[in-house]
């Protein structure tokens, strides 16, 4: 009885979950499936609204070493059963660029059924002294970011041109989450 009990319990949990993220070996995603720009991958993320939307997050990047630093962001969404670029961003800097795999969010803030992505990364020089801390958030094909620097002590933040867009919803909830953000790098 208690068997069964759980496993109803984890079949309704599952039939009303909202997001749906799986990880998978870097190498599993092939250029052919997904035109990611870069010639490696740094971190990817594979993230559905169950019956709804399936995406995956792709940052890559050039050959190690190259000068200036270059990365990419791409979000691919299914549509017809075809992976499609949804949304693009490139960032190039003199420094070293990096991810942070444990800094990320997946939900859906306005519930229309379409996956809201946030992720952190950072501009270091070249002995990996962060310079800066950069939230992007992708909503559908768009993306949004916030930038802070550590020469002010990561004290005000610069918004991209387009994060005014955001519902007034959406925009408190990505800055309750860079409100709470450790931003300098210890």
């Amino acid at each position: 009885m208690k068997k069964l009990l759980l496993v109803l319990l984890i079949a309704c949990t599952s039939a009303f979950a909202q997001v749906s993220s799986v990880t998978r070996n870097p190498a599993s995603y092939t250029q052919d499936v997904f035109a990611y720009k870069g010639s490696r991958i740094l971190q990817v993320d594979e993230v559905s609204s169950p019956g709804n939307e399936e995406n995956v997050f792709i940052f890559s990047k050039v050959e190690k070493f190259a000068k200036p630093d270059v990365m990419y962001f791409q979000r691919f969404t299914k549509n017809g059963g075809l992976w499609k670029l949804g949304g693009f961003l490139e960032i190039r800097h003199d420094g070293i660029i990096s991810t942070t795999n444990n800094r990320k969010s997946f939900t859906d803030v306005d519930k229309n059924k379409s996956i809201d992505a946030l992720f952190i990364y950072a501009l270091n020089d070249a002995d990996l002294k962060q310079q800066s801390i950069h939230l992007l958030f992708s909503q559908g094909s768009k993306i949004y970011s916030i930038a802070a620097v550590k020469s002010d002590n990561y004290t005000s933040s610069k918004f991209s041109d387009n994060f005014s867009e955001l519902s007034p919803n959406v925009k408190n909830t990505v800055m309750a989450y860079w409100s709470k953000l450790d931003k300098a790098d210890k």
